[in-house]
Order: C-alpha cells, then sequence, then structure tokens
C-alpha cells in the first residue's frame, strides 16, 4: 500500500511539472548554466518476470521500457557522445546549437543483451552511448557472483540454512539474518526477494568471503557448479567491435569488477592499466573512460585514473567529493525500470520525469 502512494504521490507531481510548463523552465536553465545528465544502464532484457535472468532489479530495464525511456529523453535533451561533454567545451560554450541541456548514455559491464537488445533501440532512435567492459568476462562463459547467488537463492534447496550452522557462523550477522529469511520463504521465490541480501554481501563481504559463502549454498543446497554451464551472459569481441565500428563508445569498467576501494593500490593500478590496454589491442582505439565498479572510489583511485590515461571516471549513485576532481569525475543517474513505472506499475513519462529531475547534473563547460 505505501509502494502505491507513493507512486501516485511521484505519478501527481511529474504530472503538475509537466502540464504547468515548469520542467520546460527547468530544461532551458540546464541549457543556460550548460547542465546536463548521465545516464547509466546495466542489463536490458525482454520482459519482467520472476528472476530476472538472474539480476537485482535495480540493474533491469526491459526493452519496451528503454526504448520509452530513450525516446523521453531525445525529446527534451541533446544526445551527444560522453566525449563530446569533455572535448567540445568551447564549442558549447559558444554554439546557439544546444538550446537543449546534454545528456549522455551509458551502458556497465557489458552484458550480452546490451547487443542483442539494446544496441538495435539505439540505432533506431539514432543516438549515441559509451559501453564500459569488464575485461576478464568479455567472450567467456564467467558469471558475476551475484548471477550465481540469485540462482541459487531462487532455485537451491535452503531448507539448511535456516539453522545457524557452523559453515555459516562466520559470516555478517546481516548476511545470516536475510539467509535465514530467504529460507523461510515459501517457493517460488523472486528475484526482488533477493536484493537485501545481495546489497549486505557486497557491503559488507569481500571478495574471497563471497567466494566462500557462494560455495557454503552450493554444497547446502544440493547443487554443483557450474551453474551456468556454457552460458554467455557478457558480449564477446566481435560484438565489441562491431558496436565499436557503428558509433558506440567503449571505456573500462576494470579487469575483474572487484571493488576497488577494497584494493592495494598495485592491485587498483593494474586493474586500470590491463583493462585499458586489453580493450585498445582489441578493438584499435584510443581508451578514454573509465566506470568504477558499484561507484566506489577516492582521491587515491582518482589520481591513477588520470595517471593511468583516462580523461574521466564515471561514477553512478555515489555522494561526497566527487566534485572535488573537477571535469575527471563524472556523476551519472541510474536507471531502471522501476524508474519510469506509475500507477498500475505502467510507464509513466510522469515518474520519469520526475526521477531526472532529481537527477545528479554534471557541468558540461
Amino acid at each position: 500500500m505505501a509502494l502505491h502512494m507513493k507512486r501516485i504521490a511521484k505519478y501527481l507531481i511529474g504530472q503538475t511539472l509537466n502540464r504547468t510548463g515548469l520542467w520546460q523552465q527547468l530544461l532551458r536553465r540546464w541549457a543556460r548554466r550548460h547542465e546536463g545528465l548521465i545516464l547509466t544502464y546495466h542489463r536490458v532484457l525482454d520482459k519482467w518476470d520472476s528472476t530476472l535472468d538472474y539480476s537485482q532489479p535495480g540493474m533491469v530495464v526491459t526493452a519496451d521500457t528503454l526504448d520509452r525511456q530513450l525516446a523521453f529523453l531525445k525529446e527534451h535533451f541533446d544526445v551527444v557522445p560522453l566525449s563530446f561533454l569533455i572535448n567540445s567545451k568551447f564549442e558549447i560554450r559558444n554554439s546557439k546549437l544546444f538550446s537543449r541541456p546534454l545528456g549522455a548514455i551509458t551502458f556497465d559491464d557489458g552484458w550480452r543483451d546490451n547487443y542483442e537488445l539494446a544496441f538495435p533501440i539505439l540505432r533506431k532512435h539514432g543516438l549515441p552511448a559509451t559501453i564500459f567492459l569488464t575485461t576478464d568476462f568479455i567472450g567467456t562463459d564467467r558469471v558475476y557472483w551475484h548471477t550465481e547467488l540469485l540462482y541459487l537463492l531462487l532455485h537451491g534447496r535452503l531448507s539448511r540454512l535456516r539453522q545457524d550452522s557452523p559453515n555459516f557462523r562466520t559470516y555478517p550477522s546481516l548476511v545470516r539474518q536475510a539467509l535465514r529469511r530467504l529460507a523461510r520463504m515459501r517457493a517460488p521465490r523472486q528475484a526482488q526477494d533477493a536484493e537485501f541480501l545481495i546489497e549486505a554481501v557486497k557491503e559488507l563481504c569481500d571478495e574471497e568471503t563471497i567466494e566462500r559463502l557462494i560455495q557454503d549454498i552450493v554444497e547446502s543446497s544440493g547443487l554443483s557448479r557450474p551453474l551456468f554451464p556454457g552460458r554467455m551472459f557478457f558480449l564477446d569481441w566481435n560484438q565489441v567491435r562491431e558496436m565499436a565500428a557503428a558509433g558506440i563508445e567503449i571505456g573500462s569498467h576494470g579487469c575483474s569488477h572487484r571493488i576497488m576501494t577494497r584494493l592495494k593500490p598495485e592491485e587498483a593500478k593494474q586493474e586500470l592499466i590491463q583493462s585499458k590496454a586489453e580493450i585498445e589491442q582489441r578493438i584499435g582505439r584510443q581508451i578514454q573512460h573509465f566506470a568504477f565498479p558499484n561507484g566506489n572510489f577516492d582521491r587515491g583511485l582518482m589520481t591513477l585514473a588520470w595517471k593511468t590515461g583516462y580523461r574521466t571516471a564515471c561514477l553512478c549513485g555515489v555522494g561526497g567529493d566527487e566534485r572535488r576532481f573537477g571535469s575527471l569525475a563524472l556523476q551519472r543517474v541510474g536507471m531502471a525500470e522501476g524508474v519510469s513505472r506509475g500507477r498500475d506499475a505502467a510507464f509513466s513519462e510522469a515518474s520519469l520525469l520526475l526521477w531526472l529531475l532529481r537527477a545528479p547534473r554534471v557541468s558540461t563547460t
């Protein structure tokens, strides 16, 4: 009920902004101030179902919703490549061509559906985009840990997780509580049921602990790895080259998708250098843009990104001191299915408008 009322309130506020002309006034103000938005997506799926192909709901948009969100963006913004924001500041400042605020579109991770579903939609609208690749996964059948974890939680036998067995007592209490709660739920469980657990694991567990946790759940669930034999969740290099040749910008998301604030400086430097070098070798183009996995960064990482040859370092959903780094740090707004859902979970331009209104803006001068 509370969620339904919240959606109604957002819908009504968005409708008011649109009908009173206040939205158009704000767009003109952003344009005068040379402010724009950078959108970031992750996965694009054919339909919204209970498993979401083992992805977190906040990382998923359906193809139909992406189509409508990009149409809205194209109607209200001048959509440009990410590199345009850093390479053409004189032109932006002095040109009368851009009477609307600028917008840029990005995708993180390098999911295969970016090629199969997002790429045709981008071409349909004639819009540029940047895709950030996690190079260790491109062209392989490897999967992210949260994909495995979601599969286990949706399909594994979780009865043994109801008790605080010795294998699980070493994990943080919030993680154990979330596991027990999921184990008590009646099947069929849905991807959104595991959202709290995924976020708790991401926040409280390092990579070694996460790997041990997944293996413990595998053993207690009666399943075995690999959980997705032969399945390729990520792009291959031929697909990357095809999109690059068609004008899609390619950036780096690191090698391993490890949260970089948890790495030793030499490990973080290696992630920055190696991923950049591999992409450049594979596609024959210079790589200017980096996106921090999970958006986590600090001053040392920003300095490393600059020294290793990146012109921008993209963030998402992170507050703090990113403005201290000037044009190097580009704050983005996370996009998903839910940001444009209105009453009865239908697509709502009013809800999308309100979401973008509250989004962090970047200076384009």
